[in-house]
Order: C-alpha cells, then structure tokens, then sequence
C-alpha cells in the first residue's frame, strides 16, 4: 500500500516483544520496540501525541502539556479518552487523522494548573496519611481513656442530676 509522504516526522511504538528496537521506514516514518525511557524523552520532544488512550500515556502527555488525539479501542480506553477530552487535553477520532491532531495542537492550551498540583500531590498524600494516623490514634487513645475511666464517667453522669434535685 502506498502511503502520502507527510512533512511530519513520525514515531509509533509497538507492544510486541519480537518487534525491532528500531524499524525506520523513511525520514518521516519511524517504528520502535517499547521502552518507557525512550518513549518518555521522545514524548518530551514532540509537538503533539496520538495514542489509543491508556491511561498511563495520556497522563504522562498531560503532565507534558502535549496535545493529544485519542483513538480508543477498548472500553476503558473510551472512558480516559472521554476524560481527556472533558479536560481539553485532547481530541477523540475514530482514526489517526493528522490534520486533526494539527488543528488541535494549534488552539491547545496547556493546563499548567494540572502540572502545579502534580508537583505537589507527594506532600499532599503524605499529609493525608499522616492525618489519617494521627486521627486514628487520637480516637484509639481517647477510646482506651474512655474504657479505663467507664466508672467515673458513668458515676458522675449519675451524681451530677442527683446533685440537680438536692439543690433545688
């Protein structure tokens, strides 16, 4: 089959174990076995990203700020490719269409918000656990006081009213 020469140079990635580490068709068209090192540093470098909506790929492009097109294939794919889509970070198509892609790229506005509360989800989550800890413990050793003093708590609770009647 013969395919239109495109100015844009591009790369796919192939799950197969038995695939090249490289199969370069021409200067626009280059096939590679999976590496996430790779992958990540050529994803750090392009201009815009087609992926069939893992979730992994699509947040990775989105901590990039890489515009995305979305071809889904599975049912989970469908949903992150609605997801991404929701949040403006890509565009869905039933195929790679790249005056598609280009069109999305060129109006694409990257969430730099998104990026900020990433660098920082370490500290929240740790915040979280600790609070959670802390919370626990509080009512474990407020439980253990409550358990080692029933007796005071409940003659007092029954003192106070008697105490109420005698005065007045």
């Amino acid at each position: 089959m013969a395919r239109d020469a495109s100015p844009y140079p591009s790369s796919f990635f192939l799950g197969s174990a038995d695939a090249p580490e490289e199969l370069k068709v021409d200067d626009t068209l280059t096939f590679h076995r999976i590496n996430d090192e790779k992958f990540l540093k050529m994803m750090a470098g392009c201009k815009a990203f087609a992926t069939t909506a893992g979730f992994e790929s699509v947040c990775e492009a989105l901590y990039m700020g890489k515009p995305c097109m979305l071809i889904p294939a599975h049912v989970e794919q469908e949903c992150n490719a609605m997801d991404a889509e929701r949040e403006m970070a890509g565009v869905v198509s039933e195929d790679f269409d790249i005056d598609k892609l280009k069109a999305f790229a060129r109006d694409y506005e990257e969430d730099v918000e998104f990026r900020i509360w990433e660098n920082h989800a370490e500290s929240r989550i740790v915040a979280a656990i600790e609070n959670a800890y802390d919370t626990y413990y509080y009512r474990k050793e407020n439980q253990a006081y409550e358990e080692e003093n029933d007796s005071i708590v409940a003659a007092s609770s029954l003192v106070v009213p008697a105490r109420r009647v005698w005065q007045g």
